[in-house]
Formats: C-alpha cells, structure tokens, sequence
C-alpha cells in the first residue's frame, strides 16, 4: 500500500492551511497513494478560535477523498462542551471511517484543562492492514501500541505536534514502537516553529524507510506481509506473561 505523510506548516488561517495541504495532497493522488496522513491539529495548532472552521475542513477533506478515491487521516481540532478535543479522524471515499479522541494529554501544552481526553483506543482495516490510531504524546506510552499489536494491528498512525527540540526523544520513540511490535509506524509532524522534528516512515524493525525535515510530501509503500512474516519468524508477542500482567485492553477496539 503506498502511503502519504505531508509535513505541513500551519498557515494563518485554517483556511490558508487548507489549500496547502490539499496541494500536497494532489501530488500524493498523482503519485499512486492510497492512504495520506497530516499532522495533528493540522488546519490550526492550538488556535481554539480556529476550531469553528474545522467542520468546513473536514468538508473540503471529504470532497477530496471522494473524488481521488484515497482515505485521508487528519488532525483537527474540535469544540467539545466548555472545552475542546483534539481528534484524528480518517475520512475514506465512502466517508468517516474511525474517529480517535487523543488519550495522554500532554501538560506541557496545557491540554489536561483546554481539553476533554479519549475513552478508548480505536483501530480499523486499512486496505491489508489493521491500523491503531494515536496521536502525537500518546508515543511516551508503549502499553497502547502493545495493545493494539497483541489485537492484530501491524501499523501506527501518528499524527503529531512534536516540538524540534525534542527530536531525538520523537525518532527514539517512534522506531521503538515500531520495532517492539513488528509493526509499520507513520508519524507525522509540522514543519513550523516551535515544532518541527521530521516526519518518519518506520520499519517494522525500527528502520527509518523516510524522514522529511521540511515542508514537503514522504511517499512510502508499505508491505502488508513483513509484519506477519517477521512476527511467524521471530516470535514476540505470543510470549507475553498474560499470567503476569494479563490483557491490556479491556474490549476488541477494530472497527
């Protein structure tokens, strides 16, 4: 399956940001992806005001994953009550396929109070994958992606706001994620200041397939028989001590 990730610089309005992204977008389609990824709260960072717009975004988003046939999985930000939710919605040509609400909320961008955080993990079918959804800070937590991996995902999508100077720790992260569970992991990030670590393409062996450090598009094609091939060859999850530590989810979350 040939993927997308557009490194995306947030413009000043969700509007600006919008067409920018959409022009990446039409490049990926000429390019033969079936799957595209932006980052999270791609139309307008931490803006609240800007979540009135997004309903309109997501519009414009589906009108495009219509007509080019490809599903676009995007950050956005959303009013939710007195507060607001900071979501990946993946929006396929037949319409909204999944919506993930961020789980870890990070303090450090004051999300636990402008925010109202997820109530559960949320996977689906993407084409010959099983992809789990999760959303930039929700990285520093590995029982999330074991959970979804021991529930048969082979591949992650992050969609992120990941701060340049903690760029090691994001690439760290990210290929630790992959590697441990034999899975595909995209992660996706702005290109703007305060932001800008690189987006990345990882292995399910922790192997860096792409990075992108400035605005541009990534176009990966992903293999849906590696990740079954290594976990039949090098057996990982089927030697998890369930009678230590037992299941890490309470119910199936694929779609």
């Amino acid at each position: 399956m040939k993927t997308a990730l557009v490194h995306l610089a947030t413009r000043e309005t969700p509007g600006a940001t919008l067409e920018a992204a959409l022009g990446w977008l039409e490049q990926a389609h000429a390019q033969g992806a079936e799957l595209a990824l932006l980052p999270e709260l791609f139309a307008s960072g931490y803006r609240y005001p800007d979540a009135a717009q997004t309903p309109q975004v997501l519009a414009r988003l589906q009108d495009f994953a219509r007509d080019s046939g490809m599903t676009v999985a995007c950050g956005v930000l959303e009013a939710a009550g007195e507060r607001h939710a900071n979501r990946l919605r993946v929006l396929a040509p037949e319409g909204e396929r999944a919506v993930y609400t961020k789980l870890h909320l990070i303090p450090a961008f004051d999300e636990p109070r402008t925010m109202v955080p997820g109530e559960r993990p949320v996977a689906l079918k993407l084409g010959s994958f099983t992809a789990g959804l999760s959303i930039c800070f929700d990285l520093r937590f590995p029982e999330l992606y074991r959970g979804y991996a021991v529930q048969g995902a082979d591949l992650f999508l992050v969609p992120s706001a990941w701060p340049a100077e903690r760029a090691a720790a994001w690439e760290l992260l990210a290929r630790a994620r992959a590697a441990e569970n034999q899975a595909y992991l995209l992660a996706v990030n702005h290109a703007e200041p305060p932001f800008g670590a690189p987006s990345l393409a990882v292995g399910p062996l922790g192997e860096v397939l792409g990075r992108l450090e400035a605005e541009g598009l990534l176009v990966v094609e992903l293999d849906p028989a590696l990740p079954k091939r290594l976990r039949q060859q090098f057996p990982v999850l089927s030697e998890r001590r369930r009678d230590l530590y037992g299941d890490l989810f309470a119910q199936p979350v694929s779609k």
